[in-house]
């Protein structure tokens, strides 16, 4: 059921909400009322304690509703809901650049070294298509042509012909 019909079917049976201020840690119940496409009003005594970014439990759910509190007045917060969810499946914190950059993956030792291709890419880690991937360990490293030192990674997850590494990053960047 989409939030804004979830929301209207309170607001008509006067159900209470929890609301969950990430900005200031508080927790408080409020009820919802002037429910529309773009948000709705938080209605209660202690919504005059929430800020900014907030997430509403409905009654029933184990997940939180995000929105954002534009004005709180007596009793009373106007709340904007987002428009887009973001994909559940996206958890990264930083958009990556799609490319093509030749990469050695290599095991600490250098004893296990597979070829492959970084397809994507940001400043804290990338995805890369190689074969063999499981026969590496969980830590590796990564040689490519542009860097005098290799870079340090740990996969997030990886199959047997692509994977996700988290890169981290030493002394200005490489291991040495």
């Amino acid at each position: 059921m989409p939030m804004t019909e979830a929301l209207r079917e309170l607001e008509e049976r006067g159900e209470p909400v929890l609301v969950v201020d990430f900005d200031n840690l508080s927790c408080v119940e409020a009820t919802v009322s002037n429910v529309s496409e773009w948000g709705c009003r938080l209605n209660g005594d202690q919504v005059t304690e929430l800020r900014k970014n907030i997430g509403i439990r409905l009654p029933g759910q184990i997940r939180l509703m995000k929105a954002q509190v534009t004005a709180v007045k007596k009793g009373s917060a106007s709340v904007v809901l987002p428009k887009v969810e973001a994909k559940v499946s996206d958890k990264r914190r930083e958009r990556r650049n799609t490319v093509k950059i030749p990469v050695v993956i290599s095991d600490r030792g250098g004893v296990t070294e597979i070829k492959g291709t970084i397809i994507d890419a940001g400043p804290n880690g990338c995805k890369i298509l190689a074969k063999d991937l499981t026969s590496l360990p969980e830590e590796v490293m990564l040689t490519l042509k542009q860097f005098d030192k290799p870079v340090h990674g740990e996969f997030a997850w990886r199959s047997d012909t692509a994977a996700g590494l988290r890169l981290v990053w030493e002394e200005g960047g490489m291991i040495g």
